[in-house]
């Protein structure tokens, strides 16, 4: 099951590389300002602080703005894993800052959610495109079981990021293929207070480091990104 997971954006990355003699018209990178959207699929590594580093596969959408040799790209992306542990310390401390209590709280997640915003450059033009990107975005985890309200807040997190890759002219559409990679989460810390002057702290972060993603898809334009001339009325 693994090697197929892995060879989905090696196939698709196959596909565009035997599609980079065609025309480059309207291709991302030469010096249009067009609208573009699409879909990507791949894989998603990552790793948690009771589970080693995982692959799971992943699918998304995606909106480019170019400019020129710029661009902006929106995208949010989903890996669907299946019953992914991790866990958070549980700490009881008394009204004198003497810990009671403390205890792992370990969980399952069924998938992670991705939401990025990219700056781009387009550094060459041509049939084959290569281009790359910074940004920040948003990390969450989801389908929690137990549905647990305080690893919701925990497995939520901003990163920076990382993403280089190639586009390629494929009929009236453009194929591409690019790598990710994002900043690993900040530890977070949730505190509570409870009776007898009690304090419940919640503390730890369910992503352990950065997180991996390799994809590949398709994006067709929309049109201008910018107005004409508009003639005058009189």
């Amino acid at each position: 099951m693994r090697m197929v997971i892995r060879s989905i954006p090696i196939a698709a990355l196959a596909l565009c590389l035997g599609a980079a003699h065609l025309s480059a018209q309207q291709q991302p990178g030469n010096g249009n300002f067009q609208w573009y959207v699409g879909g990507q699929g791949g894989i998603l590594n990552f790793e948690t602080p009771t589970q080693d580093r995982t692959t799971i596969p992943l699918g998304g959408a995606h909106l480019l703005i170019t400019a020129k040799r710029t661009g902006l790209l929106l995208s949010v992306e989903q890996g669907f894993g299946s019953d992914e542990t991790s866990g958070y310390t549980f700490t009881v401390v008394d009204s004198t800052d003497v810990i009671v209590s403390q205890q792992q709280i370990i969980g399952t997640f069924s998938h992670l959610r991705k939401y990025s915003a990219m700056l781009m450059a387009f550094p060459i033009q041509g049939p084959a495109t290569p281009f790359l990107g910074i940004g920040v975005g948003i990390l969450h985890t989801g389908g929690h079981s137990p549905d647990d309200a305080v690893a919701k807040e925990l497995g939520s997190s901003g990163f920076g990021s990382l993403v280089a890759g190639l586009n390629f002219r494929v009929s009236r559409f453009s194929a591409f293929g690019q790598y990710q990679v994002t900043t690993g989460p900040a530890g977070q810390s949730i505190t509570q207070t409870g009776a007898n002057n009690m304090t419940f702290i919640s503390s730890g972060r369910l992503i352990n480091g950065p997180t991996h993603t390799f994809s590949a898809g398709l994006r067709f334009g929309l049109g201008s990104a910018r107005e004409g001339p508009k003639t005058p009325s009189y």
